[in-house]
């Protein structure tokens, strides 16, 4: 008998992260330099700790008067099992700036996977909202004519000198950029903390609301359906924080009071395809109000998650297609169509690898179908018609409640 008493064995992937994932999350943040940190280069963050050894500290944002430490701090918050990215840029540049910059293109490109970005940090003021979504929807794009999609983009709204009338809120609705979404949502707490403070937006708190949801979730769904290890038993998933101080309360980020808005005001800004937080009535926590995109409401894509099915949807089908570019396709000698052994070997392996995107709950079903009368050449591509079918959210509940003195 040795003296070896106990022998550990090192396992890995307790901590979730696998090679593959349906959220690679990066924040462009406008900030002051730190470290070793550069404008325009990706880095990669494990956890807080990871941010912190960059030299992003709850003490640097109240020294350069920024939110990027509270920012990185939310999103592994609410997000403690994920990755994320942070490009660092030059916190004068405007929108127009950004979606001009080919170093800032190429350190986006740089990020494998990369399908969710922020934007926080600049000035972008409420007031440019139509124009910047535009400009960033061209960035999109341009992005997808490189089959590199993003989901979506979250940019920080940031409030006017003086409150903003809900009427005087820009229309995000009435433009066509459907990979967009303005955030203006801010956290009374934080922005108390320094005069800095007083307009910005929770952009970190709305990635970290991504991340830890699946892709076909609403970012403000009150529960979801994967709570990370240290908030499991919980009825819900709630912003708010007792121990941190944070989320007790909400704001717009012009300073407006969540509490101070009526219903109609509340209506008019989601309406309007602002994201904001608040909470409800006799129910604890608070909660972002959705996640609209700036397209009209009778657009496909006018929320966030269904940009995600569609996306996840369009890279796995490339993914199962590229296999059989510029392979044999077979033909029956006596009608010249496509072999129908070939069109329903080729059908099939795309609805089995659609499999995955049902079984996780992301669309609720699939059809894929393949004409065999098509003329197909180097310059005539073989037509493939996709279909998923995408759940329903429902956003409120109408309940009949009566008395009666028998059932």
């Amino acid at each position: 008998m040795s003296f070896k008493g106990a022998t550990i064995n090192k396992l890995n992937g307790g901590l979730g992260r696998t090679s593959e994932t349906d959220r690679v999350i990066c924040l462009i943040g406008g900030m002051t330099l730190v470290g070793d940190l550069a404008y325009n280069t990706a880095e990669e963050l494990l956890d807080i700790s990871t941010v912190e050894d960059l030299g992003i500290t709850a003490s640097t944002d109240d020294t350069n008067a920024e939110l990027m430490h509270y920012h990185l701090s939310e999103m592994f918050r609410l997000a403690p099992e994920s990755t994320f990215y942070l490009i660092p840029v030059d916190k004068t540049k405007s929108i127009a700036d950004l979606v001009a910059d080919d170093a800032l293109k190429a350190a986006i490109r740089s990020i494998d996977g990369i399908n969710v970005l922020g934007i926080s940090g600049l000035s972008t003021l409420v007031a440019d909202g139509l124009t910047e979504a535009i400009a960033l929807q061209g960035l999109v794009s341009a992005f997808e004519s490189e089959h590199l999609l993003i989901d979506g983009i979250f940019v920080e709204g940031v409030g006017g000198a003086l409150p903003i009338a809900v009427a005087d809120y820009p229309d995000l609705r009435s433009i066509t950029a459907p990979n967009i979404s303005y955030v203006i949502a801010q956290d009374p707490a934080v922005a108390a903390l320094n005069a800095a403070y007083a307009k910005r937006a929770a952009i970190g708190t709305v990635l970290g609301s991504v991340a830890v949801r699946k892709v076909h979730e609403d970012i403000g769904s009150v529960d979801i359906e994967v709570k990370p290890r240290t908030r499991r038993g919980e009825e819900n998933y709630s912003l708010s924080s007792e121990l941190l101080g944070y989320w007790l309360s909400a704001a717009l980020s012009d300073g407006t009071g969540f509490k101070t808005l009526s219903e109609a005001e509340q209506t008019s800004l989601t309406s309007k395809g602002w994201m904001y937080v608040g909470s409800f009535a006799e129910y604890p926590g608070f909660y972002l109000n959705g996640c609209p995109t700036a397209v009209d409401k009778s657009s496909d894509y006018a929320y966030f998650n269904n940009n995600c099915i569609w996306n996840k949807a369009a890279r796995i089908i490339r993914k199962t297609l590229i296999p059989r570019v510029r392979s044999k396709v077979p033909t029956d000698p006596t009608t010249g169509q496509l072999k129908s052994t070939w069109v329903s070997g080729a059908e099939q392996s795309v609805m089995n690898a659609l499999d995955p995107m049902e079984s996780a709950g992301n669309i609720d079903g699939k059809d894929v179908y393949i004409n065999p009368v098509q003329a197909i050449s180097e310059t005539t591509p073989l037509r493939v018609k996709a279909q998923v079918v995408v759940g329903k959210i429902v956003h409120e509940f109408d309940v009949d409640l009566g008395l009666t003195d028998k059932i």
